[in-house]
């Protein structure tokens, strides 16, 4: 049984109602239009601003990258007789996995 079976008949219809006025004049439409109009070119604007200045972003930071993973770091032999080196090498290996991770 499908939903349309479910309802009652339609009953006669009644008499034409008189025209309404619009609600808005013409020039007030326009402005609405506008408006919106308005709103999404600057949205647009904002998208096409925002991905450009990420990317500049992401351009400068792989330099930076660049620029500390450009000499290795050696994994040090014994761990426990310099602490500092292994401190290093993770740093090294955390920002060799950031510039491959971003393309650098």
């Amino acid at each position: 049984m499908s939903e349309g079976d479910e309802r009652f008949p339609a009953g006669p219809r009644g008499a034409k109602g008189e025209r309404g006025e619009r609600g808005l004049s013409r020039l007030q439409g326009r402005a609405v239009v506008f408006l919106f109009g308005l709103a999404f070119l600057g949205t647009g604007g904002n998208l096409f601003w925002t991905a450009h200045e990420i990317g500049a972003n992401n351009r400068q930071f792989c330099q930076v990258i660049t620029g500390f993973t450009a000499v290795p770091v050696q994994k040090p032999a014994d761990p426990s007789a310099n602490p500092s080196r292994v401190n290093d090498y993770e740093w090294y290996l955390r920002f060799a996995s950031l510039g491959r991770s971003l393309g650098c």
